[in-house]
């Protein structure tokens, strides 16, 4: 009997998701989990349009010679939608997310020299609503290799 989890998903799903997670293929995770490829399609594929499982392409703008990084984001009267619709808009944005804890939004940027940097901040500070801004520069990403979490692990923590 498969136990399913928060979201509609059993433990076969759970161990495709482990597996796409490594970056391995389809016939890969069919070979390891001893069933049909045809199941591994389906069943990734139901999970792509459940939202799941999303595919995001991205530039290394730093393969291109851009530095990159983080702008943090502070607001003074919690107008969200207006700061994020403004901050989409600017040239060298590459993400833009919102946060609750600390700063309000996290925007990814690229930049090629440090006047670049100093306009799109300038720029962002000049908005309503803006209160401060704290900026970090992506210095390298280290890369995770494996899979160092799992969502039956994570479910277990939740139900705790």
């Amino acid at each position: 009997m498969k136990t399913i989890l928060s979201g509609g998903v059993d433990e076969s799903d759970v161990q495709i998701l482990d597996l796409l997670i490594q970056n391995k293929n389809n016939k890969h995770i069919s070979t390891t989990l001893k069933i049909p490829l045809s199941t591994v399609q389906r069943r990734v594929r139901k999970l792509v349009e459940k939202g799941f499982v999303t595919s995001n392409n991205y530039i290394d703008f730093t393969k291109f010679g851009f530095k990159s990084g983080s702008l943090h984001i502070y607001l003074k009267n919690g107008n969200v939608d207006t700061v994020l619709e403004k901050i989409s808009k600017l040239k060298g944005v590459t993400s833009i997310e919102v946060h609750i804890g600390n700063s309000d939004i996290i925007a990814g940027i690229a930049y090629k020299e440090g006047r670049d940097l100093f306009d799109i901040i300038v720029r962002i500070k000049k908005m309503e609503g803006v209160d401060r801004i704290v900026w970090s520069e992506r210095i390298y990403e280290y890369p995770i290799i494996g899979n160092n979490i799992s969502l039956l692990e994570l479910e277990s923590i939740k139900q705790d």
